[in-house]
């Protein structure tokens, strides 16, 4: 079974816990993919949707981790081509931002794009088999609120944490256990699966 992690605004595949969690996920039978996102310091929703449909369209019913706009990638190449996905897995995912995201206005103007482009997410809904989501109430650039959209729209599992940030490398999350146990909870006959 296919898995595509997509990464984060200025991440690359390099970056953050997505290679362990790729080595992790290999471990259990999976071929992990993570593309390159064209980019990645100023991410357009059509080269990225278009860089997913690239490399996810002949894949069957794969599954999906995003980290932070990856998420949004992911939501909207579902939304617009229809495939269907076995699971979608959200790191720190965003509808909306927080002041601090914006370090100068050309990030905000990158930002604006995605924040006021809707998502039709029953249509996701309708595509994906399970959907779960990782959020921190202390991250410095999405707001925790947004995890009520994600569970109302996408019917989503949420797991909100306590002390964590954004889950990036420079926080120290060169591994996530979290992103692998969400995961392994969407997988039919994996321990925990279901929960």
């Amino acid at each position: 079974m296919d898995v595509f992690i997509v990464h984060r605004w200025n991440g690359t595949p390099e970056s953050d816990w997505y290679q362990w969690l790729k080595r992790e996920l290999e471990k259990k039978g999976f071929a992990v993919f993570i593309p390159e996102m064209p980019e990645t310091d100023k991410p357009s929703i059509n080269k990225w949707v278009g860089k997913i449909s690239d490399v996810a369209s002949g894949s069957d019913k794969p599954y999906f981790v995003g980290h932070s706009i990856g998420c949004q990638a992911i939501l909207r190449y579902i939304e617009s081509s229809g495939k269907k996905a076995s699971g979608v897995l959200l790191i720190a995912p965003w509808l909306h931002l927080k002041d601090a995201a914006f370090e100068t206005d050309s990030d905000r103007k990158v930002a604006e794009e995605w924040i006021s482009t809707p998502i039709d997410l029953d249509k996701v809904k309708a595509s994906i088999g399970e959907c779960r989501v990782v959020m921190s109430t202390r991250d410095p650039y999405v707001p925790v609120e947004d995890s009520k959209i994600f569970h109302d729209g996408l019917n989503a599992e949420i797991n909100i944490m306590p002390i964590s940030k954004h889950f990036t490398g420079e926080e120290g999350y060169s591994e996530l256990h979290v992103a692998l146990n969400e995961f392994m909870k969407m997988v039919p006959g994996a321990a925990g699966a279901g929960r």
